[in-house]
């Protein structure tokens, strides 16, 4: 797909689904059938949010990219790993698309009146018991970003039309906590994305995949 073919999937499917259902659902078994709760393996749900900015095509490139974040090494959660940027809700939130956009703000310097906020995706309940919401929306490419030092290594893009090909993500396996996971996996140059980002990424890809 190019880039003028994934923003105008992107708009038919949040205006067929401006208000999203459900969960999105992990690859792991024992991750499924999960419902909303205020409680994951007696631990209190913690709602967050990320931001999944894809750059809006132009007249000298019609590519879109998705911008995502390198995580510092010395991170408590995920350090090291490729993510959307995002982090916990506040309590003075006005609700989960400020709470997205102000992390990525925070993240990235990415300024919210950048931002063309498209819609949101269904929650991902993350063993963790973290309920995080993606929010989607556009950005202008050649924007001017900043890493914050504290929470980013790095700050870098990778094509639409690879992240949104369902058919680039890999099953893969690994040992946690004493037994073995799935998860979804996308090798892309240096970077491997992987778990909750390549959950969220491959599920938009799906649901692209299925506009006709």
């Amino acid at each position: 797909m190019n880039g003028s073919t994934i923003l105008q999937k992107l708009e038919t499917y949040f205006r067929l689904s401006p208000a999203p259902s459900g969960l999105i659902v992990p690859p792991d078994p024992l991750e499924q059938g999960q419902e909303s709760a205020e409680f994951v393996d007696g631990t209190a749900v913690r709602h967050a949010a990320v931001l999944l900015t894809l750059t809006r095509p132009c007249a000298s490139l019609d590519e879109s990219h998705v911008m995502l974040t390198l995580r510092t090494s010395h991170l408590r959660r995920h350090a090291g790993q490729v993510s959307l940027p995002g982090g916990s809700a506040n309590p003075e939130d006005p609700d989960i698309i400020h709470t997205a956009l102000r992390e990525a703000e925070e993240e990235t310097r990415l300024r919210p009146a950048d931002v063309t906020v498209l819609g949101r995706l269904p929650p991902l309940i993350m063993p963790s018991a973290f309920h995080v919401t993606p929010v989607v929306g556009l950005i202008a490419p050649g924007i001017t970003l900043s890493a914050c030092p504290q929470e980013v290594a790095e700050i870098f893009y990778v094509p639409a039309a690879i992240v949104l090909n369902p058919g680039n993500y890999r099953i893969n396996h690994m040992l946690f906590r004493g037994r073995e996971r799935q998860f979804w996996e996308l090798q892309h140059g240096q970077y491997r994305i992987w778990g909750a980002t390549a959950v969220i990424l491959r599920h938009l890809a799906v649901q692209l995949d299925q506009l006709r």
